[in-house]
């Protein structure tokens, strides 16, 4: 077999593996994904005083149902302790 025939057969398989690669990346990647993601970022701020407790609310319905308007979505708050991710209604 000749060098041309060699680099032709090799720069193939090449293109044939970064497109298989390129393939199982897009089939992995639109896996479940969030709908929408909001970032809320809260600064350093000192401790307020503690308000009176509420009363009780009724009891909420089983499941997320989001109202008119609104959609499930992630909520991600960063704070100076971390970040908390929340699966939430979103306007």
């Amino acid at each position: 077999m000749n060098s041309t025939r060699i680099i032709a057969a090799t720069s193939l398989g090449l293109v044939f593996a970064a497109g298989s690669g390129f393939l199982t990346a897009t089939a992995v990647g639109t896996g479940a994904q969030p709908a929408r993601t909001v970032t809320v970022d809260i600064p350093t701020a000192g401790r307020g005083p503690a308000g009176p407790p509420g009363p009780a609310g009724p009891p909420g319905p089983a499941g997320l149902q989001c109202p008119a308007g609104y959609a499930p979505g992630k909520l991600v708050i960063n704070h100076p302790g971390g970040q908390v991710g929340l699966w939430s209604c979103l306007q």
